[in-house]
């Protein structure tokens, strides 16, 4: 017979083992239900812990875990920046110059059209174009208002994207065009490490009409005076002090020493009944206004107003007295990287800046835009013809310190003082001294 103590703990016990029973019937029901819910659910499944009760039974249940989704943008990496040169060209008509200033709004130039299309395509960032020396933008040369180039160059860091030029014209005005991109060496500037320039000047030929003559848009030059332009011209050859063919520059300053490769006379042609030519300048570099001051001279001897000899004695250290011809004849032809292409062109890495790919494109651009502009525009406003008439009041001889009093009256002597003013208040800056920009 049992002692009533045992009897006690064998009833506790076997409720304890009810007890367990039941919690395990429970469990197991529970899980059943959660698998069931599971299957009807989507693919996840529940993680699964084990764990053991007090009375060290094993239960096993699910935990359900919330998962929480988050959308990202994935941004491509931006294109590395790569310094590079580009080749363009544009009518000079309607801009105030070439040189971009970013804080005016008001007075539009060929950069900003440039730099506003690179930011449009995505080429360069719009706070590069804010502040241009962020890219390390360089000019090879300057143009001032009116001037037109048929291939200028200016060097940047950009991205390299694909069809750059294509995309570039696209934002482009029709008279302003990009004739390619190529990549350069970083130590290249195209200011400085451009070897010459190539300038011409369109102008009608009754410029060389004898004074002695009717000056007539029906004027034909003859032989002899082409011939004397080229003799006259040829004294421009080599190396010589033209600081009497600029602003601001003394003959003690060594900056105003230049060299003159070559000068050619193209035959001349006619448009509209009026004859013209074009003067092909080429020069290591020029200082402002040089080019225009020397076709002045040029035009001044062969029409007899000033004496051979003139061009000589404006080497001299006196000043004398040269005009300038008008601004719109005048364009930026070609720009030469002979050094350059020397010593990078076939490196394997980088190209001849010659554009030979982009030829026919060049010169289709200055035949159809740029000539006939010029041309157009001479016979419309006759810029040359109201500039001859002016003329005979420079004197061409050396200037005195003072206003020689009695050596000009009238329109000649106003004319003379107003030039003196324009010219003593001519500021030169580093551009206009060493980038090889007449004007």
């Amino acid at each position: 017979m049992l002692s009533p103590t045992r009897s006690s703990a064998q009833t506790i016990l076997k409720a304890v083992v009810t007890t367990a029973s039941t919690v395990i019937q429970e469990s197991t029901r529970t899980i059943t239900e959660q698998k069931e819910e599971s299957n009807d659910a989507d693919d996840s499944e529940p993680s699964k812990k084990k764990f053991k009760d007090d009375t060290e039974v094993e239960v096993e249940t699910s935990v359900t875990t919330q998962t929480i989704t988050t959308t990202t943008q994935i941004r491509p990496r931006p294109l590395k920046k790569r310094k590079v040169c580009v080749s363009f060209g544009y009518c000079g008509a309607g801009y105030f110059g070439l040189q971009r200033n970013a804080k005016d709004k008001v007075h539009r130039t060929i950069e900003d059209e440039l730099v506003e299309a690179l930011v449009k395509v995505d080429a360069i960032p719009q706070a590069h174009a804010d502040d241009m020396s962020k890219m390390a933008f360089q000019r090879a040369a300057r143009t001032d208002k009116g001037v037109s180039a048929v291939a200028n160059l200016v060097s940047l860091k950009l991205s390299p994207l694909e069809n750059l030029t294509e995309l570039v014209n696209e934002q482009l005005p029709k008279q302003i065009r990009m004739f390619g991109v190529k990549r350069v060496a970083a130590s290249f500037n195209s200011k400085n490490s451009c070897d010459a320039r190539t300038y011409i000047y369109i102008l009608p030929t009754y410029a060389f009409c004898p004074i002695e003559e009717i000056t007539s848009e029906s004027y034909r030059v003859t032989s002899e005076i082409l011939q004397l332009i080229k003799d006259v011209s040829n004294e421009y050859l080599g190396s010589h002090n033209f600081h009497n063919f600029t602003s601001g520059k003394k003959f003690t300053d060594p900056s105003a020493r230049r060299h003159i490769f070559s000068i050619n006379i193209a035959d001349p042609f006619i448009e509209e009944n009026v004859e013209f030519t074009i003067i092909t300048i080429k020069g290591q570099s020029f200082m402002l206004h040089q080019i225009r001051k020397m076709i002045s001279l040029i035009i001044a001897i062969v029409r007899g107003i000033a004496s051979r000899d003139t061009i000589q004695q404006a080497y001299n250290a006196d000043k004398i007295d040269v005009p300038k011809a008008p601004p719109l004849g005048l364009v930026l032809e070609k720009l030469h990287y002979d050094r350059y292409d020397k010593k990078f062109g076939k490196d394997g890495q980088h190209e001849a800046l010659t554009w030979e790919q982009a030829e026919t494109e060049i010169k289709k651009f200055k035949e159809d835009i740029i000539i006939p502009h010029i041309i157009k525009k001479e016979i419309t406003d006759k810029s040359m013809f109201k500039w001859l008439s002016f003329l005979p009041c420079h004197h061409f001889d050396r200037l005195l310190p003072f206003y020689p009093p009695g050596a000009y009256t009238g329109v000649g002597r106003g004319l003379y003082l107003l030039q003196q003013q324009q010219e003593s208040s001519g500021k030169l800056d580093d551009d206009d001294d060493e980038n090889g920009g007449d004007e």
